[in-house]
């Protein structure tokens, strides 16, 4: 085990923070470019608020609306040259995590506006590595992405369904103003695909990373069974802050490095859906909540004492003896979860049913994720594996 661990985000959490959003943008610069999304923080009057703080601190602003749930890199382009041409010298983003990684991709286009997809990891020979980029200061909306605590940002070249990374130290938020009441407004069926978002990152590393890193293993074994059951508080009364507050700041935490720092470890079902949401625009939390079950039971039989380790400690299934059938019967118990806070999907629940589009999704997913012709996990996949758990994604019940 060997890492490197340094987060540098500041971070100001608790109900009622918000009030304090135009002193702490004064400390990164007087004229920001005000990023948001598409109309839920202007109808909720959180813009107002934002702007009449701003005007308080002294600090000018551009509005810069309409980022796409799945961040367009011409939308990101246009919000560059809003902000070089007004002379800004930060970046606030108020929303989810679209706006956040919309923030991050617009902090590096200001200076590298024309070739801004060449610092995107695509598949090419050499990725563009980050020189210069605004000060960001986020103001998360929806818990989910956990963008507010990393330099990554996931980005789609609309004109040709390309959904890929972008990553430099460079884009870590200066500061990430936290307020769990801000979140209140989030439909429930957001809210829930954001408690699967988080939940997936700390996964992904748990099935795919180290295994001699015990100490992370157990935390995101006791990461997990929060997030799970403060999903079904959620689900069951959506206006509890405290719930609000808790998932608020296990979305912050999931993707920060500290759970995961020596565990590691690819991303494989994120690689599995990143060509789907690109080709048909879903959220990215059902995608997630679509495909993590499906690549478990695909997976499972190349490490089932992992995964009968999860069956047992996360999904509270006996000990039988049998790591196997403990994890299938630990993969139909998440499915069972997800069932209860209406988070289990089929291709046809989501509109994924063309055939050709998913064979044209899995070629995606080999070209622009893909390494010497698979993709890396505990079980690496080739096109043909990719297709074949796209395709159990058909079926509402797994056996």
């Amino acid at each position: 085990m060997r890492f490197t661990f340094h987060n540098p985000v500041k971070v100001y959490f608790g109900p009622g923070e918000f009030d304090r959003a135009g002193e702490l943008a004064a400390r990164l610069g007087s004229r920001a470019l005000v990023v948001t999304g598409q109309g839920s923080a202007d109808r909720h009057g959180y813009l107002t608020r934002l702007t009449e703080r701003l005007e308080a601190a002294g600090v000018d602003r551009i509005h810069f609306p309409g980022i796409e749930p799945n961040p367009h890199l011409e939308t990101c382009q246009s919000a560059a040259w809003a902000a070089r041409r007004a002379g800004c010298d930060m970046v606030l983003g108020l929303g989810g995590g679209s706006v956040m990684d919309a923030c991050k991709a617009i902090a590096a286009g200001v200076y590298h506006l024309e070739d801004l997809w060449d610092f995107h990891d695509h598949g090419q020979e050499t990725v563009r590595r980050v020189d210069r980029a605004l000060p960001i200061m986020v103001i998360p909306t929806l818990a989910a992405t956990g963008s507010e605590m990393n330099g990554n940002a996931v980005i789609t070249r609309w004109a040709t369904r390309e959904k890929c990374v972008l990553n430099s130290p460079l884009l870590v938020p200066d500061l990430a103003l936290i307020d769990p009441g801000l979140t209140l407004t989030v439909p429930l069926d957001y809210a829930l695909d954001g408690v699967y978002d988080m939940a997936i990152h700390v996964m992904e590393s748990y099935f795919n990373g180290d295994p001699e890193a015990l100490l992370q293993g157990r935390i995101i074994e006791g990461f997990l069974l929060t997030a799970l059951a403060e999903g079904t508080r959620l689900y069951a009364d959506p206006q509890d802050l405290a719930v609000r507050g808790n998932v608020q700041w296990a979305s912050a935490l999931a993707l920060s490095g500290f759970f995961t720092a020596g565990r590691g470890g690819p991303y494989p079902v994120h690689k599995l859906e990143h060509p789907l949401s690109a080709h048909w625009d879903i959220s990215h939390g059902r995608g997630l909540a679509l495909l993590m079950p499906r690549w478990m039971w695909y997976v499972c039989p190349s490490a089932p004492a992992l995964f009968a380790a999860f069956a047992r400690r996360v999904m509270q299934v006996a000990d039988s003896g049998d790591d196997l059938a403990d994890a299938r019967a630990g993969i139909r118990a998440l499915v069972q979860w997800q069932a209860s806070v209406d988070l289990h999907f089929t291709l046809a629940d989501l509109g994924l049913e063309d055939e050709a589009t998913l064979q044209r999704a899995a070629a995606d997913c080999l070209r622009l994720y893909g390494r010497k012709g698979r993709i890396d996990g505990i079980r690496p996949l080739e096109q043909e594996d990719v297709l074949a758990i796209y395709r159990l994604c058909a079926d509402r019940v797994l056996l």
